[in-house]
């Protein structure tokens, strides 16, 4: 089985991931090709390039291309020769929003190639408007299975339609090793702590809700904050307004393979997001071995968070939420040893393997299905057509 896996630009953790599954059908002669639109993209800054894979065939449809800026006619176009030119058995897909999602899936729909959905959506990620729900329960019917996140999104998935027994979880992993090496102790007594959160910087983070909280009476807490985006500026005016100078270091960009360094100057984990459909940093804090801080708007809350043992969860939205779960972290600081070993302990079911093995048992149940031929020609043509419109 020839499996093609389709995303916008291939980044350090999809290729880690890719190699896993390369490695996983070695034995039963199963191959991978991964596709990316582009090797750019300016609203993340992942390296520009991976280097060479080896494992798998790599195609990049836009070399030197921002992402971004390509239309969905040419994604189209570019991914059409791609799989037609690969003839893949499998088609595996990110999403149902994504111009190579909708590209790919009408490539396989109008010839029953079977389909695989990457999906960690919830529902609270998004007003759930009649019109969306109903665009996407049609669409997510065209697949015939799914690598989710984890429960939450089978949920959501099998509410829009797709049996909960074709759906399978691990599609959002790191590599757990390469954090495995941080190693930490509490501070000492009287010296503040350190909460790190690794986020864009957007309004959806809710980073002006922590540094309210922060700039309240007698809060125990420095935060080391990692990351970039458009509201910089408007941050870093924030931290003076509320004197925390001294308390708020902004970490800047930090390169993916200089992260565990942000890590180990932390004592504790958080994110504040109010949308998160899963938090991938999550991942990496707790491959690192730290307790945790977490909104409960967070799609790894369900599978990755234990409230008490490896950390504590908080609703964004309500007053003195997150100030509550702060000071229960606080109290609970002699236990952070223990509550980073449990979040080690926690997440290391949920590696590369885990995706791995997942995402080749959800290709061959696509292929078992007797529904890979639900995209009917005209279906097709109705969905192309609303594509190049949008």
């Amino acid at each position: 089985m020839l499996a093609a896996v389709v995303c916008a630009k291939l980044t350090p953790h999809h290729a880690v991931r890719l190699r896993a599954l390369a490695r996983a059908g070695e034995e039963s002669g199963d191959r991978v090709a991964a596709i990316e639109v582009a090797d750019f993209q300016r609203d993340y800054r992942w390296p520009e390039t991976t280097g060479a894979p080896g494992a798998f065939e790599r195609i990049t449809l836009f070399p030197g291309s921002d992402y971004w800026s390509r239309s969905y006619p040419e994604v189209h176009r570019a991914l059409t020769r791609a799989l037609g030119r690969l003839s893949p058995d499998v088609v595996v897909l990110p999403g149902w929003a994504f111009r190579e999602s909708w590209a790919g899936l009408l490539w396989a729909a109008r010839r029953g190639v079977p389909r695989v959905l990457i999906s960690d959506s919830q529902p609270i990620d998004n007003p759930q408007r009649f019109w969306r729900v109903w665009l996407k329960r049609r669409i997510v019917r065209q697949f015939q299975a799914a690598l989710a996140g984890g429960r939450p999104h089978v949920r959501y998935l099998a509410e829009l339609g797709l049996a909960a027994e074709q759906c399978f979880t691990g599609c959002d992993v790191v590599d757990n090793e390469f954090y495995a090496a941080v190693r930490r102790q509490p501070p000492p007594a009287g010296v503040p702590a350190t909460l790190v959160s690794c986020l864009r910087f957007l309004p959806v983070k809710n980073i002006f809700g922590v540094l309210d909280v922060l700039s309240g009476p007698a809060q125990p807490w420095n935060w080391l904050l990692a990351g970039y985006g458009p509201l910089e500026g408007e941050i870093r005016r924030r931290i003076r307004r509320l004197g925390l100078e001294s308390r708020v270091a902004l970490a800047g960009a930090v390169p993916h393979f200089d992260t565990p360094r942000v890590y180990a100057q932390g004592h504790v984990y958080l994110q504040p997001s109010l949308s998160e459909p899963w938090g991938l940093a999550v991942n990496e804090a707790m491959a690192s071995g730290l307790p945790l801080v977490l909104s409960n708007r967070c799609g790894c809350r369900e599978d990755l968070l234990k409230d008490r043992e490896n950390g504590f969860l908080f609703d964004p939205s309500e007053p003195g939420g997150l100030e509550r779960a702060l000071g229960r972290m606080w109290l609970a600081r002699e236990r952070w040893p223990e509550m980073g070993q449990a979040s080690r302990n926690r997440v290391a079911p949920w590696g590369p393997e885990r995706y791995a093995r997942n995402l080749w048992r959800a290709c061959q149940a696509a292929r078992a299905s007797s529904a890979a031929g639900l995209g009917a020609r005209s279906w097709a043509k109705a969905l192309d057509l609303v594509c190049r419109h949008v």
